[in-house]
């Protein structure tokens, strides 16, 4: 597995696998631009592929989506805290998990 720092140094278009404890579950992560500031992680089955949650950067605005729901949210009107941070994808991961563990947590 690539870290993400490997992946955004050799372009980082693409989409790669970011670690994700959850058995039968992956994070996949893609950039989409502005020097990668842009980007998409998406927690999916590994089995049918289907989208479970996604946190997304348009550039400025962190969003989050879980699926079950109408729509995305808002959550941050800056990606600064995962994006400055010194090891992005670890950021990354952490913001998802908490996500999730709150979403738990209000019963959604």
């Amino acid at each position: 597995m690539l870290s993400l720092e490997e992946v955004l140094a050799s372009g980082g278009t693409g989409e790669y696998e970011l670690d994700w404890p959850v058995r039968g579950e992956f994070l996949a992560y893609h950039s989409c631009g502005c020097a990668d500031a842009c980007w998409v992680a998406e927690v999916r089955s590994r089995r049918t592929k289907a989208v479970k949650a996604r946190l997304r950067c348009d550039c400025e605005k962190l969003y989050f989506y879980r699926h079950g729901r109408e729509a995305e949210q808002k959550i941050s009107d800056s990606c600064s805290s995962i994006n400055d941070g010194k090891i992005k994808s670890e950021a990354i991961r952490h913001n998802m998990e908490d996500l999730l563990r709150q979403d738990q947590l209000r019963g959604r």
